[in-house]
Parts: C-alpha cells; sequence; structure tokens
C-alpha cells in the first residue's frame, strides 16, 4: 500500500462524503507533478470502486483534477489553484497579524516593501499616542542609514551600494554602519534612536517621496553626522531609558528577504529589556507572516 496520502487522526466526522473528496484532493495534491490511477486512489484511501470513480469524475468536471486520456491516470487540476490562493486572501491575513501586533504593544505598527531604491509603507495598524499617524505611501529611501534592517540580510553588494549612496562621510560612520548591519542581523532588528534632529530630517526624507537624489543624499549624510545610528550590545544598558523612535524586522525566509518589513512606532524611553520583549514580539510577527507567504503566497 503507498503512502502518499495525508495521515488523520481518527475521529467521527459530521460528512464522511465531504471527507472522502477531500481526503482525494489532499492525495493528488501532495504530489501535484504526480497521476494516480483509479486503483491506487481507491487502495490508498480505502475508498470502494464505485465511490471513488463517481468523485473523480465530478472533480474532472469541474477541472479540479485531470484525467489523462491515455493512461486514464488523475492528476491535480488547473481550476483548484484560483480556490487555494484567492484574492486579497494572504493580505486579510497579515493585516489581522499586524492587528494582533499593534494590540500587543500598543504602538502603530507598519509594513514595508521594498519598491525600487526605497521602502514604501502599504498597510498600517494601530496607533502610537506621541506620534501621528502613519499612512500607506509613507517612503523611506533606501540610502545609509536609513533601512538597516532590510540592507542588513541583503548581498555585501548591495550594502556597498547603500553606503554609497549617502555620499561622502567620516571614517567613523562606515565603520559604525559595518558593526551596526553586523548587530542588526545577530538580533534580528534595527532600533532607531529618537532625537530632534533625527526626526526633522526623518520629515524632510518623508516629503521627498523616498527619491534618491543629492538633497536626499545630504539629508541622510545630516543623520550620519548629527546622530548616533542604532544600538551596539554596549550601548543598551539594563536599567536605564533609552530614547527609541522605531524598531524595525524583516520578514526572513530560509534563502533570504521575503519583501516585507515590519516597523513598531515606538516614541518613548524603554528599558533595555523593555526593547528586547518588544523586539521578540516583532520578531514573533515576521516569523507569522513568512509563514503566511509561504503557505498562501504572495500579498
Amino acid at each position: 500500500m503507498t503512502t502518499d496520502a495525508p495521515q488523520r487522526t481518527e475521529r467521527q466526522s459530521p460528512s464522511p462524503p465531504t471527507d472522502r473528496v477531500v481526503a482525494i484532493m489532499e492525495l493528488l495534491g501532495s504530489t501535484p507533478q504526480r497521476s494516480y490511477s483509479l486503483a491506487e486512489i481507491e487502495r490508498t484511501l480505502g475508498i470502494s470502486r464505485a465511490t471513488a470513480h463517481a468523485i473523480l469524475s465530478a472533480l474532472v468536471g469541474h477541472d479540479w483534477i485531470v484525467r489523462d486520456h491515455d493512461s486514464g491516470h488523475y492528476s491535480w487540476g488547473p481550476a483548484i489553484a484560483a480556490l487555494a490562493r484567492p484574492a486579497g486572501a494572504t493580505s486579510r491575513r497579515i493585516r489581522a497579524r499586524l492587528g494582533e501586533l499593534a494590540a500587543t504593544i500598543g504602538c502603530e505598527v507598519l509594513l514595508f516593501q521594498p519598491q525600487g531604491d526605497a521602502l514604501v509603507v502599504i498597510d498600517t495598524a494601530g496607533s502610537t499616542a506621541a506620534s501621528p499617524a502613519i499612512t500607506a505611501g509613507f517612503t523611506v529611501p533606501l540610502v545609509a542609514p536609513f533601512g538597516r534592517e532590510y540592507i542588513a540580510f541583503s548581498t555585501p553588494e548591495a550594502q556597498q551600494a547603500w553606503l554609497d549612496r549617502v555620499g561622502p562621510t567620516e571614517p567613523a560612520f562606515v565603520t559604525r554602519m559595518t558593526r551596526v548591519l553586523a548587530r542588526v542581523r545577530d538580533r534580528g532588528y534595527a532600533i532607531e534612536r529618537r532625537s530632534h534632529a533625527f526626526g526633522r530630517v526623518y520629515a524632510a526624507l518623508h516629503a521627498l517621496s523616498g527619491e534618491i537624489d543629492a538633497i536626499t543624499a545630504r539629508l541622510a549624510g545630516a543623520v550620519a553626522d548629527l546622530t548616533v545610528v542604532d544600538f551596539l550590545d554596549d550601548e543598551l544598558i539594563d536599567g536605564n531609558d533609552h530614547t527609541v523612535a522605531t524598531i524595525s524586522a524583516p520578514v526572513l525566509a530560509g534563502t533570504g528577504v521575503i519583501p516585507l518589513t515590519i516597523t513598531a512606532v515606538v516614541v518613548q524611553p524603554l528599558t533595555a529589556e523593555a526593547v528586547t520583549a518588544l523586539g521578540s514580539e516583532i520578531l514573533a510577527a515576521t516569523v507569522d507572516i513568512k509563514d503566511l507567504v509561504n503557505t498562501y503566497g504572495d500579498a
């Protein structure tokens, strides 16, 4: 007996005929490139020949499965793909998870997507009392030191291009960015310090809609010159309050970065312990969203 059929726990079903349809679809869907004979299906699933034939004929009629004319074998059909990934289904699931995160941490949560050389907000949830609401379309240029949570997991070539866009900077800035990117990779998220200079420059960058030009580069350079970027290990001191503007993390796949990042708009003093706890909540959300995208397709 073959063992391709998904295994289920024994239970009392309210609709055994429906279970038989589901069992056939799961068997064929477990290996979509393979085809099964009628005898294999009835033997694997323990369904009578007459019942299996009747169900298969109905499914073929709806293009949920395909019957090969020459062999008579059955395989996964084209019409089922539209049902497996309905339009907007992934987006609704992701939005619900963003809402859960926002409610848990008490902050506005932003979902960014890279578009060219910028990160653009495509969805939001919740609110932050100390900060105006940010809406879809808010844009951050991918120029150092912005977008570290995304660039930290990119290729060395992409990281160098990100640094080059800011133009001439002090050697100390490049040295710090190298250390910061390594730290972001280790802990999984970037921390934006809150300062008056940062807030003004950030607002100006947003007004430029994320377009990278000489003005954008000069503004990003101002952040590099006027502020200390992110926190290294010895700068997050237990028991002290740290001024935090945002905490951001990418959605990571097994082979790299899924083009989504999550930012929590914090805008308040936090202890090192609180930063770690907040970062953990955000990382948990990125894992859930990664699983949603891997299971149901892109948003």
